[in-house]
């Protein structure tokens, strides 16, 4: 106990630096760094809790964060709606997490505590920092690193180099689920697509402001992530990236390029439906699923929506409880109203995010989920449409658009809310649009009042005598 003590006083020497200086934004973002390649499966203790390198570090992320409200780094933002909701949120899915007797296999609460409190307490890390147009480069650069090392990781290993795949864990055949596509170190090609999806916005809004050689360094990056998401294999991942490049260039693309674009890809899904489709849902993914096996998973998603459907009619307010899904599905695989095997989606979770939130906390929580998505994307949109900011901050209100896109993309085909660190950062980037826009409208409202003050700057007396003119002083009064 003593030698711990003095350890303790030893660190907290260097941890008072560490406090003044801290840039928040850019350590929640190592944490999400570290959390994707460096995660429980890389290494983990176990305890009460799953111990590993990200949430060691995220504790204490969150305590300089405390420490540095009272500094110049951080301060108590304003509250908006969007923060009350984020709290309503994580409250409400806890008391739905605690209901009924807890499963024999996972714990609710401790889902709750990783797949929820933790985004959430890394949304209020970033609303509360003092946010500079350098912690927003800092992020761009973490994001576009971070997807251009998951790309070059998801390319070789859909090309069966594994030899050269890092961590080792990636390319080990006892982790059997999706083996064969790019996976990467979150093992799942959905998750492994939306963070590749945020660098692939990221460096293509560098693009766009960066000089000639710059546009091409980016392009060239843009390429090896599009190389990496194909890796993936997940068509939800190919279409969120189609989309999310779609958001960043289209206010700056001509409108003939967006007609014949629109165009195109009428003409091109048309063709795919009729002539590729039995090819695409019968596409061999990975290395132990079969074709047959591969049009069986996709079969499986109207199952599950009509278990969903039937389970929130039983309880529409409150849900079932978060983590409590099979507790309560058996019951459901047995209607035959439909004339539809639903017993086949036994064993398998929800397949769609907006489901899975319904079923498991109700409209309620649903509710909140929704305005949650739609706030974020709100703000980032105006964000990227306002004059009252710079490049650096449009360009990423149009990331956190693409982001939350890809997100709900894959949210149509898996719960991407129990997916490591997808949750994570989804939370960061709608911080970030919150902040950011909050900034830009109290800019917007100061100018507001200083030019009205200006405008009647210039008073006159009774006989008409100008008594102060131009610009506003309040010494003059």
């Amino acid at each position: 106990m003593f030698f711990a003590a003095l350890c303790i006083l030893a660190v907290s020497v260097w941890f008072v630096p560490l406090v003044e200086r801290a840039r928040l934004p850019l350590l929640a973002g190592i944490v999400l760094l570290v959390g994707t390649i460096f995660g429980p499966a890389f290494f983990s203790i176990q305890g009460p809790l799953l111990i590993s390198f990200d949430r060691v570090l995220f504790a204490v992320v969150c305590v300089v964060a405390f420490f540095s409200l009272r500094g110049a780094t951080a301060s108590i933002p304003k509250w908006t709606a969007t923060d009350g909701i984020v709290f309503a949120y994580v409250i409400w899915v806890l008391v739905s997490a605690l209901r009924g007797d807890p499963p024999a296999k996972t714990s609710p609460l401790g889902t709750w505590i990783f797949y929820i409190l933790m985004p959430a307490l890394t949304y209020f890390v970033v609303r509360v920092a003092r946010l500079k147009d350098k912690d927003l480069r800092r992020i761009e650069t973490l994001f576009i690193g971070l997807s251009v090392y998951l790309a070059v990781t998801a390319v070789l290993e859909s090309r069966g180099f594994y030899a050269f795949v890092f961590p080792r864990f990636i390319a080990d055949p006892e982790h059997w689920e999706f083996f064969g596509r790019g996976r990467g170190p979150l093992l799942n090609p959905s998750a492994n697509g939306i963070v590749m999806t945020i660098g692939l916005a990221t460096a293509a809004v560098r693009f766009l402001r960066a000089e000639r050689s710059g546009k091409i360094f980016y392009a060239i990056m843009n390429l090896v992530m599009i190389a990496g998401l194909y890796s993936t294999l997940t068509r939800s991942v190919w279409i969120g990236a189609i989309l999310a490049l779609a958001i960043v260039f289209w206010n700056v693309t001509p409108r003939w390029v967006k007609v014949l674009s629109l165009a195109s890809a009428i003409l091109v899904g048309g063709m795919l439906v009729s002539g590729l489709k039995d090819q695409l849902l019968r596409m061999k993914r990975d290395k132990n699923l079969s074709a047959a096996e591969a049009e069986k998973s996709v079969q499986l998603r109207p199952l599950l929506a009509i278990v969903a459907y039937e389970m929130l009619k039983d309880a529409p307010i409150q849900g079932h409880g978060f983590g409590h899904y099979f507790q309560h599905v058996k019951p459901y695989y047995a209607i035959r109203s439909y004339g539809l095997p639903l017993e086949i989606a036994r064993n398998y979770n929800q397949h769609n995010v907006l489901l899975s939130v319904a079923v498991d906390t109700g409209l309620i929580g649903l509710v909140m989920f929704t305005a949650l998505l739609v706030n974020w994307v709100r703000a980032g949109w105006k964000l990227s449409t306002s004059p009252q900011t710079n490049d650096v901050r449009r360009h990423m209100g149009l990331v956190v658009v693409a982001s939350i896109t890809g997100y709900l993309i894959g949210g149509m085909f898996q719960d991407v809310t129990i997916m490591p660190m997808i949750n994570m950062y989804l939370f960061f980037v709608g911080a970030l649009a919150v902040s950011l826009y909050q900034a830009a409208d109290d800019r917007e409202a100061k100018r507001r009042i200083a030019s009205e003050i200006s405008s009647t700057a210039t008073l006159h007396d009774d006989q008409g005598i100008a008594i102060a003119g131009g610009p506003f002083q309040p010494a003059a009064f």
